[in-house]
């Protein structure tokens, strides 16, 4: 996902105008993060649980969420994800991630495909 930051933090930064704000990161916590020249900031703790963002997600009710991603994950039960039903949730994985398990709970996902050289 390292290779990819930089560009998918560049397509964030460009569709600012429609993310509610706070924005936030998540590894293994959910923060708030800001995009800084180009840079993502945010105090995350560098592992990636998507346990913490289906919490926020239900504590937060917001009526879509966008979850950027390398789809290397813990599995997350079906039924889980369908309590959040007053959220349209979308993955992007990026395009060596595995969206296996995304896929297996019942998250649409979009993943991302190689970029023009």
């Amino acid at each position: 996902m390292n290779a990819e930051m930089p560009l998918i933090v560049a397509l964030l930064g460009h569709l600012s105008s429609w993310i509610r704000r706070p924005f936030w990161a998540f590894s293994t916590e959910v923060v708030p993060a800001v995009i800084e020249r180009g840079a993502l900031k945010a105090g995350t703790s560098g592992g990636t649980s998507l346990q913490c963002v289906l919490e926020h997600v239900a504590r937060t009710r917001p009526a879509c969420a966008v979850i950027v991603t390398d789809g290397y994950v813990e599995a997350i039960p079906k039924r889980r994800v369908a309590t959040l039903s007053h959220t349209r949730l979308h993955a992007i994985v990026t395009r060596d991630g595995n969206p296996s398990l995304l896929k297996a709970a019942g998250i649409p996902y979009s993943q991302l495909g190689r970029l023009p050289q």
